[in-house]
């Protein structure tokens, strides 16, 4: 009787090894294949764009975001509202 049931014991810890064997196996060639990065794409570069002066404050600015005005004749660009506001007050005080 015990022989009988050391007997099964075995054959149960054997079928579980090979389970484990088997899922093991399974698990490594189930696991997807890695690709390798993608290469990063470059940021993009863009053309040098013209800096202009601001008078009032001395910061210089892309001519596209400079905010224009009128002073004394001329287009003046400006970094900013409050600056341009500045220049503006300061030539009617002057005149």
């Amino acid at each position: 009787m015990i022989r009988g049931l050391v007997v099964v014991v075995e054959a149960l810890l054997w079928l579980l090894l090979i389970r484990l064997v088997l899922r093991g196996i399974a698990f490594v060639f189930s696991q997807p294949q890695q690709k390798p990065p993608a290469p990063r794409a470059r940021p993009q570069v863009r053309a040098p764009e013209d800096l202009v002066l601001d008078r009032v404050c001395h910061t210089y600015v892309p001519r596209s975001r400079a905010i224009t005005a009128r002073v004394d004749g001329r287009e003046e660009p400006f970094c900013s509202a409050a600056c341009r506001d500045r220049a503006l007050a300061a030539v009617a005080r002057a005149s």
